[in-house]
C-alpha cells in the first residue's frame, strides 16, 4: 500500500511543543499575554490597526455579522430582513451567521476563475433591501479588489471578507481581508497556520474593534479602549463587571495564541512550500492529465505582497472533453492512497439546510453547480514527507494511461 497522501498534514514541531508546555508551566491558561502578543503581530503581518482573536474563523465570522446589526454606539446597523450577497460557493458558518441575526441570504454565483463572487451575478441578484456583501477569499486566491470595493461603494452595500482560508494572499500588495469593514481569518489544523482551532478578526476601525471584544467576552468592558469612559459614565457598577453589550463567550486559550506566535514567524516559509507543490503538481497534470484543470495555477511564481494565491489546498475542475468523470477521477486518487473532498461545499444553496432558511436565489449558480458535479480538491502540504509526495505524483500519472 503506498503511504497515504492526506488532506491536511501536522505543521506543529518542537518549537510548538515548547510554547505550549511554557504556557502550561506558566499557570495562566485563559486569555491573557501571549494572546494579545499574537494579535498584535497578526495585525502587523496583514497591516491592519486592530486584530482581535477568537477560538475559530467561524466565530470570527458570527462576530462580524453580529457587529452589522448591534453597536454599542450612534451607528447605523442593518435590520431583520435586510438582504446580504453571498457566493454559492461558500463555508456554511459565512452563511449562518447571515441567518442566525435575522438577516436574509442571497446566493449569487462565483466566478469561474477565481471562484469568489461574480460581480456581474451580485448585480443581477440586488434588491431594494440589498444591505451587504460578505465576500470570500477562497482557497487561498484573493481576487482583484478593486472592483469589489468600487461596487460596493456605488450601491451603498457593507463590506465584509472572510479570508479564513486565503492567509498570504493579497490584492495590489494588500492583504486579503483588509478591504471592508472587517475580515476573518482561521488557525484551524489544516489552514496556513494553525493554533488547532482558533481565529482573528481584523478591521481598521477603533469603535468596531470595541465592540468585537466586548462580543469576545460576555459584553463587558473588559479590554476596551473606552472602558475608562463608559465606567464613568455607569458609576454605580464595579467595572471588572460591567456589561455593556450582548456577547458570547468565543474567547481563545493562552496555548492557542502561544502556537500562534511561533506558526506566524513560519508562515513565509510555509508559504513557499506550498507554492512549490502546487507547481510541480500543475507541471504533473499538464504532462499526464491536461484535462485536469489547476484552478488558480495562472498565478503561480509570486512571493510576499504580491503573492495573491496562497494555496490553502489544490483545487480542480475537470474540461468537459476529460475523459473520466468527477468521480472516476476521485475514485482512482482515494485507491492511490490520496486523499480528497469537494470544492468547499459546492453550490452551499443546493444542500438540504438551506431548505429550512430564509433566502433569496435570483440568479442561476451554474459556476457554484459546475465546481460541485466537475470539481474537487486535495490538501497542498507545507510540510511533506517525501514518500507522502511520490504517492501524489504516482497517482497523478496514472491518469496518463487514460489520457
Amino acid at each position: 500500500m503506498p503511504v497515504p497522501y492526506p488532506l491536511a498534514a501536522e505543521t506543529l514541531g518542537q518549537e510548538e511543543i515548547a510554547a505550549a508546555k511554557a504556557v502550561l508551566d506558566s499557570g495562566r491558561f485563559t486569555m491573557g499575554e501571549r494572546v494579545g502578543l499574537f494579535e498584535r503581530a497578526f495585525a502587523h503581518c496583514v497591516g491592519a490597526r486592530h486584530a482581535l482573536m477568537v477560538n475559530s474563523g467561524s466565530s470570527a465570522n458570527l462576530l462580524m455579522v453580529d457587529t452589522l446589526v448591534r453597536r454599542t454606539g450612534d451607528i447605523s446597523c442593518l435590520a431583520p430582513g435586510d438582504e446580504v450577497l453571498v457566493p454559492g460557493l461558500c463555508w456554511p458558518t459565512t452563511v449562518w451567521p447571515v441567518v442566525q441575526h435575522g438577516l436574509v441570504p442571497v446566493f449569487v454565483d462565483v466566478s469561474p476563475r477565481t471562484l469568489a463572487l461574480d460581480l456581474e451575478s451580485a448585480a443581477a441578484a440586488l434588491g431594494p433591501r440589498t444591505k451587504a456583501m460578505f465576500l470570500v477569499h477562497v482557497l487561498g486566491r484573493a481576487p482583484d479588489m478593486e472592483p469589489y470595493v468600487a461596487f460596493c461603494r456605488k450601491h451603498g452595500l457593507r463590506l465584509l471578507e472572510d479570508a479564513c482560508e486565503s492567509l498570504g494572499a493579497h490584492s495590489g500588495g494588500r492583504h486579503a481581508g483588509t478591504f471592508g469593514e472587517a475580515g476573518s481569518f482561521s488557525f484551524y489544523f489544516s489552514h496556513h497556520i494553525s493554533t488547532i482551532e482558533g481565529g482573528m478578526v481584523v478591521t481598521d476601525d477603533g469603535t468596531l474593534h470595541d465592540d468585537l471584544t466586548s462580543l469576545r467576552a460576555h459584553g463587558w468592558v473588559r479590554n476596551r479602549s473606552d472602558r475608562a469612559a463608559v465606567a464613568r459614565a455607569h458609576p454605580g457598577f464595579d467595572e471588572r463587571f460591567l456589561f455593556v453589550s450582548m456577547g458570547y463567550n468565543v474567547r481563545p486559550t493562552e496555548i492557542q495564541g502561544a502556537l500562534g506566535l511561533v506558526q506566524l514567524n513560519r508562515l513565509e516559509a510555509m508559504l513557499r512550500n506550498r507554492e512549490a507543490l502546487a507547481q510541480d503538481v500543475a507541471k504533473w497534470c499538464g504532462g499526464a492529465a491536461p484535462w485536469l484543470e489547476l484552478i488558480g495555477s495562472d498565478l503561480l511564481g509570486a512571493r510576499g505582497p504580491t503573492r495573491q494565491h496562497s494555496w490553502m489546498t489544490l483545487p480542480f475542475r475537470l474540461a468537459p472533453d476529460a475523459p473520466l468523470t468527477r468521480n472516476q477521477v476521485i475514485r482512482q486518487l482515494e485507491e492511490r492512497g490520496v486523499e480528497t473532498r469537494p470544492i468547499i461545499a459546492g453550490n452551499l444553496a443546493r444542500h438540504p439546510a438551506l431548505q429550512r432558511v430564509n433566502m433569496r436565489t435570483p440568479v442561476e449558480l451554474i459556476q457554484s453547480d459546475r465546481l460541485l458535479s466537475c470539481g474537487f480538491m486535495i490538501g497542498c502540504h507545507p510540510v511533506l514527507a517525501d514518500d507522502a509526495r511520490q504517492t501524489l505524483e504516482r497517482a497523478i500519472a496514472s491518469f496518463g494511461e487514460v489520457s
